[in-house]
């Protein structure tokens, strides 16, 4: 008899995350900021991160159909800004585009796309000197840059245009996803 049920429950588990039901435990990723040094963005721009962000923030994802990601943080920006808009892309591949060297010394490139590259748009955010924005990300991209254990994140500019070298935060980050 505890055969048999261990055997249904176990039927059922794995009915639930066919489905998407069953739900994964939230994982965190550290503090970062980066800064517009590398690019002013015209419209339809794209700019990635040249770096697989699961990899700096140490998320080492097992091979299994992750569904439902989504990722949420908190998002500012210092110094006087008006309000920014961003279209945020996932890929989970690197996009090839040309390389644009960072102004700033201690600041990495971003790899400039003529338009999304790949990548799909994930979610928008409004950026606003000094004061946090909430970000939520989701979508297939997301789904499949973790099934692939690498995401490239990009933004395009919707509205507003950031001062130069300003730094953008992204704090108190969060994935949480499905089987």
């Amino acid at each position: 008899m505890n055969l048999s049920r261990s055997l249904g429950g176990t039927a059922l588990a794995l009915l639930l995350s066919g489905c998407g039901w069953i739900s994964l435990p939230e994982q965190r990723a550290n503090d970062f900021y980066f800064t517009n040094s590398s690019v002013q963005l015209t419209p339809g721009q794209v700019a990635y991160m040249v770096d697989n962000q699961l990899a700096l923030a140490k998320i080492k994802p097992p091979a299994l159909p992750y569904r439902a990601v989504t990722i949420d943080a908190e998002v500012s920006s210092a110094g006087r800004m008006p309000r920014v808009r961003l279209e945020i892309f996932a890929a989970a591949e690197r996009p090839v585009c040309p390389l644009t060297e960072s102004t700033l010394s201690g600041f990495g490139p971003a790899l400039l796309c003529g338009g999304p590259a790949g990548g799909k748009a994930v979610g928008e955010v409004n950026l606003y000197a000094g004061k946090p924005s909430a970000l939520h990300l989701e979508g297939r991209a997301l789904d499949q840059a973790l099934r692939a254990g690498k995401l490239y994140l990009g933004v395009r500019l919707l509205e507003g245009q950031p001062e130069a070298n300003t730094l953008i935060y992204v704090r108190n980050i969060r994935f949480n996803s499905r089987l």
